[in-house]
């Protein structure tokens, strides 16, 4: 795998990056790999939220509220049917980790049972407060601070 940066100025460009990685994650990774969960790393306000409402947006999805900060986990089903052979994207949930302390607390919420399901596409924030939590195939994203105020530096990792 090789790493990018792309740099982004606003929380519009992140939104629109991400919008234009979905694709190729779902070809690249999702349904070739059988990857379980995009996971982000950076530190709080780097844009995480902002990159996923934009690849959430790719799946016709455009949820009200922003982060699942304060109800950790949202379950979103795509507006577009996205298939490939016998595959497809039934969920998509996306998991806030920022008040959690470990993976104990992923089994009130059903965690095991979403993962177990191919179907099932998972973005993860905070994934270090979950330490322990089996994802056996995950991408990483990490968005740093640029140097300018709105700048941001988002690494993602692709096939060479």
């Amino acid at each position: 795998m090789k790493e990018i940066k792309i740099k982004s100025d606003s929380v519009s460009l992140t939104k629109k990056i991400a919008e234009k990685f979905a694709p190729v994650f779902l070809k690249e990774y999702f349904f070739k790999n059988k990857t379980q969960a995009i996971i982000f790393k950076g530190n709080l306000g780097a844009g995480k939220t902002a990159f996923i409402l934009g690849f959430l947006n790719y799946f016709g999805v455009k949820p009200k509220a922003a982060s699942p900060t304060f109800v950790i986990m949202k379950k979103y089903r795509p507006l577009k049917n996205f298939k490939y052979k016998n595959q497809k994207i039934e969920n998509i949930y996306h998991l806030d980790a920022y008040r959690l302390n470990s993976k104990k607390d992923l089994e009130v919420l059903g965690f095991e049972d979403i993962l177990k399901n191919p179907q099932n596409m998972i973005l993860i924030e905070w994934p270090e407060k979950i330490k322990g939590a089996e994802l056996k195939n995950k991408i990483p994203i990490k968005i740093d601070y640029g140097k300018k105020e709105n700048e941001r530096i988002i690494y993602l990792k692709i096939k060479k």
